[in-house]
Parts: C-alpha cells; structure tokens; sequence
C-alpha cells in the first residue's frame, strides 16, 4: 500500500486479536528471563513478584466502555513484575476498565509457586484468599490496612538495634462477621525509608522479621517502573476507541 489511513487502522485494530500480541509478550518475557542470572535477594529466594496496578483516565465520551467513574473513563494495568537487586522485569499484566479493583485480578497475577514470594501492597487484602495462600503453600508478604482487627497468639522480642518494632504471630479478621482467617500470620512493624511506620503480613514464618522488612522494601520498584513508563509511554492518541482496539 502507498498509503493508509487512520479509518483502516482502526477497523483492522478493531477486529485483531488482543491475544496475538499477548502471545508475542510472553515470548519476549521468557526470552529475556533465559538470559538472566540473578543472585537471590536474600537466602534462596527463588523469584521475588511484585504486584500493583496503575490507571490511565481517558474521556466518557468516547470511551464509555472503559467504566471508571461518574465523570470520566479510564483503564488500569494489572501488573507483574519479577524484581532483583538491579532490574525490574515485567511477567504478567492484565487490562481492564479501571473499575475492577485490584483484589479482583489476584488469581491473574499470582500462582501456585512455592519457589517464589508475592509481594503486594494492602489494595490487595483479602482474608478469603490468604487462606488460600496459606493452604496452597503460596508466600506471599503484604500490608495491612489500619482499621485491620488482630488477635495475636505469640510475640517474639525484636532486637532493640533493628528497625523492627512488633513481630507477632497473629489471627487476622473478626468471627463475628465471618471474615477471621483459619490460618495464622506473622505480623512484623518496621520503618519506611521516610521513617513512617509500616504494619507487614506475611505467611513466610522461616524468615526473620529483618528480611521481610527489607523485602517489603522492594514494593518501590514498581511504583518507580510505572514512573518510567508515564515518563517515555506517551500516548496521546489511539488508532482506534473500541475495548478490543485499546
């Protein structure tokens, strides 16, 4: 063709497949991960996951499809990311309308690995599938949410020169309502970078509380992958406005 148009771009972009390019992704990730010779970030961690998402607000008018809030259309990006001490590599993503919360994609972005550690920020708690985790022997460290009701069983005395200042084996949830978890977790307060105190989760009870807090650390390379992304990823228009297309 001498030429094409914006139309046929988004008639062709209309009809393909999203599952082609999904295909071609995945390849791309496994060949990249066979290069990859990376110490662990601690002990023998296999492969340390970081889960988030990001959202990209875009207009009602006309992306109605892309259901966000009253006001304006947007679509997230559930993102995984394989994390070492100096590279930050995307695994799996999943792209909906913004209005799915983040705990609705946690059976997308995470599997049955005993080899790896989930890590994921407290948009993602959910006491059903911790239990889960726990059953499926599935590590994974999380944050906490404020208002979280908590019964502890055993306390461990942290050391005094650590950033550590709780380390507690705990039930989450309350049996009133239905939601208290069947299986324990370990409990760990530590510090961010900022010196503001951070309430971690985890079922990883062979680790010491130090290297859940520095691990719970690494959850800032995905903020800062999403950052590069917005920064070089500009897109300022779409060939085509169907959900397909996008």
């Amino acid at each position: 063709m001498d030429t094409i148009s914006t139309s046929q771009l988004s008639r062709k972009l209309g009809s393909l497949s999203p599952k082609i390019f999904e295909k071609i992704f995945h390849h791309l990730v496994l060949k990249t991960q066979a290069t990859l010779k990376q110490p662990a970030i601690i002990r023998d961690i296999g492969r340390l996951y970081v889960i988030d998402s990001t959202t990209m607000s875009m207009s009602l008018s006309q992306f109605p499809w892309a259901t966000f809030r009253k006001t304006k259309a947007g679509i997230r990006l559930h993102l995984r990311v394989i994390v070492t001490k100096d590279l930050t590599i995307p695994d799996k993503g999943v792209l909906l309308p913004a209005k799915h919360a983040d705990r609705t994609q946690m059976s997308e972005l995470i599997d049955i690995d005993s080899d790896a550690i989930h890590l994921f920020d407290r948009g993602y708690n959910d006491y059903k599938k911790f239990d889960e985790f726990c059953l499926q022997d599935v590590r994974f460290i999380t944050r906490l949410k404020k208002n979280a009701q908590i019964e502890v069983l055993s306390e461990q005395v942290p050391d005094p020169e650590s950033l550590i200042s709780r380390d507690q084996e705990v039930f989450l949830g309350n049996g009133q309502n239905g939601t208290k978890m069947t299986h324990p977790l370990r409990l760990v307060e530590t510090k961010d970078r900022e010196g503001n105190t951070v309430i971690i989760v985890t079922n990883c009870f062979e680790l010491s509380a130090n290297e859940i807090g520095e691990l719970y650390r690494y959850r800032w390379k995905i903020e800062t992958f999403f950052k590069w992304i917005k920064l070089h990823l500009k897109l300022k228009s779409f060939y085509g406005k169907s959900e397909n297309a996008v």
